[in-house]
């Protein structure tokens, strides 16, 4: 017993470089454990929780809670919406109703259960997409951009506190928004790609890239890999066998030449599709991933009322194949990918772990 006592003791003592090295290998939730535990442990990992190689999560929502688990453990969380859901945007933020007090938006973070408030306009409350160029509550110079059906796009600039619209001709539907390199990107239902850069005061700049039309019910996507953008397109031929009729083609954009080619590898990324939030996840060797792998795609689709099911499709011969270990039996819409991020309050702390650890 003594020599556990002196053991445990010493653990404040133990080389950063350890503590990184176990840190790499955790979640969101047990990466906030870890950093709880003492102060030489938090300073070890400073900075260290990189949402782009970690598990990704889920959330679903029911009339009145969301429901929330890592793709590593399916352990879930309940916790009550502070208001109607809206749209999900950059590593787990969305929208949520404004409250009647008056017209602008509202943008939460289901994890930390920030929410900050974004005085605007009566049209925010027809907001069909959202897009953020980075967190919101690590820093203010980060720019919120929404589309409101059926032609305008809206900038959101904290600083200021001000909204800059555009107008966006003709009038087609915005399938995919996302924050790539400084510039707002669009794609719309006739697979054109449209810019919108704050060095030329957000104007769109039209048909820079212009996608080939697909066959089917396509659904288009806009994803970052590697440093790359890429264009994604999940095309089913029959709403009755979502697994044998669907295909994926993927495309990487030159926004600056104008240019697309196709992409028949991932690398060691992974691409996870959501109507409203995509993203890629760069699986290292040392990351725990369990039952995760490199060079596919995953999505979710339903095969009933409830039954929704999480799938992958491998880049490399075009196989598809379910995961029931990764999705519990819950009520609730169709479960979307969130990236978890780990939010700071205006003294620089950490804003998330209790509200994991007690649920």
């Amino acid at each position: 017993m003594s020599n556990l006592t002196k053991f445990t003791s010493d653990w404040r003592n133990l080389p950063p470089d350890l503590i990184r090295c176990v840190a790499e290998r955790l979640d969101a939730k047990e990466f906030v454990i870890l950093r709880s535990v003492c102060p030489s442990w938090q300073s070890a990992v400073e900075g260290e929780y990189n949402a782009k190689t970690r598990v990704p999560w889920l959330i679903s929502f029911s009339e009145s809670e969301y429901l929330f688990w890592s793709m590593s453990r399916v352990e879930v969380h309940r916790a009550r919406l502070p208001s109607r859901v809206g749209h999900l945007c950059y590593q787990g933020w969305m929208t949520i109703a404004q409250e009647a007090e008056g017209p602008g938006l509202k943008l939460f973070n289901p994890i930390s259960r920030i929410i900050i408030e974004l005085p605007g306009p009566e049209m925010l409350r027809r907001v069909h997409k959202v897009a953020l160029s980075s967190s919101p509550s690590v820093s203010d110079n980060s720019v919120v951009m929404v589309h409101v059906q059926p032609d305008t796009f809206a900038f959101y600039h904290p600083r200021k506190r001000a909204w800059t619209t555009r107008t966006y001709l003709p009038q087609s539907q915005i399938m995919d928004l996302i924050h790539y390199k400084g510039r707002f990107v669009a794609l719309d239902e006739k697979c054109r790609v449209i810019t919108f850069d704050p060095k030329n005061k957000y104007k769109p700049q039209e048909n820079r890239v212009v996608l080939e039309k697909f066959e089917g019910w396509p659904t288009f996507y806009l994803v970052e890999c590697s440093g790359s953008l890429l264009f994604v397109v999940r095309q089913k031929h029959s709403s009755f066998d979502p697994v044998s009729s669907t295909r994926f083609q993927v495309c990487k954009v030159d926004l600056d030449g104008g240019t697309w080619t196709k992409a028949e590898r991932l690398g060691s990324a992974s691409i996870f599709l959501s109507y409203e939030c995509s993203f890629s996840v760069e699986l290292k060797a040392k990351s725990r991933l369990p039952g995760i792998r490199a060079n596919h795609i995953y999505f979710t689709d339903f095969f009933g009322l409830w039954d929704h099911k999480i799938l992958s499709y491998s880049m490399e011969d075009g196989t598809i194949k379910t995961h029931p270990e990764l999705m519990p039996m819950l009520a609730g819409t169709t479960p979307r990918w969130i990236q978890p991020s780990l939010c700071t309050n205006s003294l620089g702390r950490v804003n998330i772990g209790m509200h994991l650890i007690n649920n």
